[in-house]
């Protein structure tokens, strides 16, 4: 199977470098990050990591439209069979190539578990609906359709792809593996922005 790993980065200078490597290259059939403007040295980082890493595609927004508009560039831009998403300021635990390795085309939807940056394991199960839908997925390209990220002051970016993609009542796998390390709780990232309102 083919897989994509997308990615938005703001400013990310800090931990794209972590990010990137954690990627098993062997998996990766191309890896897609769009700069979203930032104002550091993030797309210098990323032009010299694509000097050894030819699966790395750099898309650049030349204003910041933000991480849910930079996820849907990055999904319209995928070629892969499935699609894996992560933030550019978390990681992959080394466990992600036993994930990857069961993704077999069988399946719309592969799922893992995250850990957080303070130790607290979240687990994703079958019953849980539309709670914690996170980034901890390999999704099939072509079953994501119409489903979008989105930007509401009321749920995170991620809230209405998740809702979309449940209510397409998807084949899933769940590996029960930890293989996802999520930056939280983190100063000012994405995620505390929104639990404060900020964002």
């Amino acid at each position: 199977m083919k897989i994509s790993f997308l990615t938005p980065a703001y400013n990310s200078s800090e931990w794209i470098l972590t990010m990137l490597n954690s990627i098993p290259k062997e998996y990766a059939y191309e890896i897609i990050v769009c700069n979203d403007a930032s104002t550091d040295n993030t797309l210098e980082i990323l032009e010299e990591y694509k000097k050894t890493c030819p699966q790395l595609k750099i898309l650049i927004n030349e204003t910041n439209i933000g991480a849910s508009e930079s996820y849907n560039r990055c999904i319209a831009e995928a070629t892969g069979d499935y699609v894996a998403i992560i933030d550019s300021d978390d990681c992959y635990v080394p466990t992600i190539s036993d994930v990857l390795a069961q993704v077999d085309g069988e399946y719309d939807i592969y799922y893992y578990n995250m850990i957080t940056r303070n130790g607290k394991i979240v687990e994703k199960a079958h019953t849980d609906g539309y709670q914690w839908p996170g980034q901890f997925k390999i999704i099939r390209r072509t079953f994501i359709g119409d489903a979008k990220f989105t930007t509401q002051s009321e749920f995170a970016g991620d809230w209405d792809f998740n809702v979309a993609l449940v209510n397409k009542i998807p084949k899933c796998k769940y590996t029960g593996l930890v293989a996802y390390w999520y930056n939280f709780p983190r100063e000012n990232s994405e995620s505390d922005l929104h639990l404060r309102g900020l964002k």
